[in-house]
């Protein structure tokens, strides 16, 4: 659903907002850069602590996410008639949810209580009675080009985002969760969630009404977000891709193939001249299958007998709630209503009720959302089990986004006087409320006759061992931990930490005295911002396949004020670099090298104000102090 729903009596045509809410900006997603070399010759220091007092202990702690049994095999599908099936010709049906924008999620989490993948965590728990096969994964142009949430300024005109801010999008938000998905065993279906609305008389249409002329900015909006993603998971077996969330205007509100109805025959064939190239585009990199929408809000898949769209692998969409003319007449098959029936197209062509949902008319007493368990939710759960060719994904589980599944009980509110409908604010351009102090915060299940979200759950769980497809579960392990770190330049304020790169690893984190402080791609980070003359504990753990290794520890302490100076005086003298390469070649103050230096250097080479300061004194540049750094500043005289 929306942000806003407005149905008008006369002509059934809807009016939504493009929104569907909030998310923390936590956890980024990162990637091995598997072409960085490492010195060689520091992979064995790992006793020495740069400039501080040293490695005082190295150890292993548990952190991190534990991976979860997957739910089922998640072989590549494909389209079978009105079925789909998987390679060993066996019948799948997918059943699920759908989740808010990843990237709305991390931005307010703080907010809403869970980050994306704290709601991935959740909604894949078999432990709390979870058994989704898929879930759908809305990806909004709000949210990528970070505009003003749709309640509030409506859908931002095309193009709403660039490459740029796509990729960025995708590497930080849509990445993690898609890979948390495979881990957990579940479809994820990537959907372009965006709505076209009629704004007055800037009222913007999918196409010419009279023409069939496409709106060129909107076709290549999604192109251009279609040529980057479908590529990116084209050999990820477990997703699907929903071509475009709810075409809108002009809608198809009557039965296409009625008498005097040509003009609708008409405005699907513009739509399918509008969308045949983004299946195209899709298809130039991925036979990943397609979902088609349709106008009318995603309303008239019936379409599919004016005129197919080209290709192989492809199924329909659709879109109902409570108060929509063929929920209010449990006939979800009569197009002649309102234009809202299927006409059995799913005997045809696999269907996908991608969004449908309901909760308590107080929330929106006027508007298509309101309905409860027993009035709508259980006739139109009949319905969507009456035929193998229909699967079926609910909206939303989410406490913002309606119709909400959860309760934000961590904060004690009301889920009938909810403070926040739809969207926290304006997450992009204001400040995100701290709801909860710690993530992942606890969410209630809503249910009873109000709400959807026990009832969503009981079937999941009943419909569990149920059109399964097979294969071998895969349970990716847990990434190893870094077996080896070391610290690099160290000052009073700042460490710098590196260690061995770990194989498979996605990336790593790192830990301040136990608290998450960075995440990288690469095996260095420097920790800055440390008070002078303290010890921290610096843990390190690798990443992959949504899991997380132990972590490493190591403690390093800070240097004094009077150590950031310089090295510790020898013999009563502080060493001297005067020759500005930062190692120190003075040791009696005479200005300049002499074999006197060496002396003393060679006389002191295994005391601690020498060992414990290899930055000062590594003239060889293996990464320690040794006799063989004094053969080295010898022969530079």
């Amino acid at each position: 659903m929306t942000d806003e729903i407005d149905e008008t009596a006369e002509t059934g045509e809807r009016n939504r907002t493009e929104d569907r809410t909030e998310a923390s900006a936590s956890t980024t997603r990162v990637h091995t850069d598997s072409n960085r070399l490492l010195e060689g010759s520091r992979r064995d220091f790992l006793k020495t602590a740069g400039a501080s007092a040293g490695a005082l202990a190295f150890g292993t702690s548990m952190t991190g996410s534990v991976a979860a049994e997957p739910q089922i095999p998640t072989p590549p599908l494909h389209v079978d008639g009105n079925l789909i099936k998987d390679p060993e010709g066996n019948r799948v049906q997918l059943r699920g949810l759908n989740m808010a924008d990843p990237k709305r999620l991390n931005v307010t989490a703080p907010a809403r209580g869970k980050n994306a993948e704290h709601v991935v965590d959740l909604l894949t728990d078999q432990n709390r009675g979870w058994h989704p096969h898929v879930i759908r994964v809305p990806v909004q142009p709000i949210d990528i080009g970070e505009h003003t949430p749709g309640h509030i300024a409506g859908p931002p005109d095309p193009i709403a985002f660039t490459e740029a801010q796509l990729e960025d999008y995708l590497e930080t938000h849509l990445d993690p969760v898609i890979d948390h998905l495979e881990q957990r065993g579940v479809y994820a279906i990537v959907d372009f969630h965006r709505h076209w609305r009629e704004r007055g008389e800037d009222e913007l249409w999918l196409f010419d009404q009279q023409t069939g002329d496409p709106n060129e900015a909107l076709q290549e909006e999604v192109d251009m977000f279609w040529d980057i993603v479908a590529p990116r998971y084209a050999d990820r077996s477990h997703v699907l891709y929903e071509v475009y969330n709810e075409p809108t205007t002009p809608g198809m509100w009557d039965d296409p193939m009625g008498e005097n109805n040509e003009y609708l025959q008409d405005y699907w064939r513009y739509w399918k001249n509008l969308a045949q190239p983004w299946v195209d585009t899709i298809r130039e990199h991925a036979d990943n299958i397609v979902l088609v929408g349709s106008p009318s809000w995603t309303q008239s898949p019936e379409g599919y007998f004016v005129e197919p769209f080209d290709g192989d692998n492809l199924a329909y969409t659709y879109h109902i709630y409570p108060e929509h003319n063929a929920s209010r007449q449990e006939d979800w098959e009569d197009s002649t209503i309102n234009g809202q029936g299927v006409e059995g197209v799913y005997e045809e062509v696999p269907l996908f009720v991608t969004e449908f949902g309901w909760e308590n008319p107080n929330i929106y007493v006027d508007g298509p959302l309101s309905g409860n368990t027993s009035g709508f939710g259980e006739t139109f759960m009949d319905w969507l089990e009456s035929s193998d060719g229909i699967h079926w994904m609910a909206w939303c589980a989410d406490p913002i986004w309606r119709p909400v599944m959860f309760g934000r009980s961590f904060m004690g509110e009301d889920p009938y006087n909810p403070d926040d409908q739809d969207s926290v604010d304006d997450p992009y351009s204001e400040a995100v409320p701290t709801n909860c102090e710690e993530l992942p915060c606890e969410w209630e299940l809503l249910g009873g006759d109000d709400w959807m979200g026990e009832f969503i759950r009981e079937k999941l769980e009943e419909y569990k061992d149920d059109g399964v497809p097979g294969g071998e579960l895969t349970n990716p392990e847990d990434p190893t931990a870094p077996t080896d770190q070391w610290t690099g330049e160290v000052t009073e304020t700042s460490i710098e930490v590196e260690w061995e790169s770990v194989t498979d690893a996605d990336g790593y984190r790192l830990y301040l005295d136990g608290s998450l402080t960075e995440e990288t791609s690469t095996t260095t980070a420097t920790i800055a911002g440390l008070e002078a003359d303290t010890e921290y504990e610096i843990g390190i753990s690798s990443v992959a396949n949504s899991g997380e290794s132990d972590v490493a520890t190591m403690t390093v302490r800070t240097l004094s004020d009077d150590e950031s100076e310089g090295p510790p005086e020898i013999d009563g003298i502080r060493p001297a670099d005067t020759t500005g390469d930062g190692l120190y070649n003075d040791f009696t103050d005479s200005g300049s090298t002499t074999t006197t230096d060496v002396n003393v250097f060679f006389e002191h080479v295994d005391d601690p104000a020498v060992m414990e300061y290899p930055q000062y004194y590594d003239f060889d540049g293996n990464g320690e102090v040794s006799v063989t750094d004094v053969i080295e500043l010898f022969e530079s005289i």
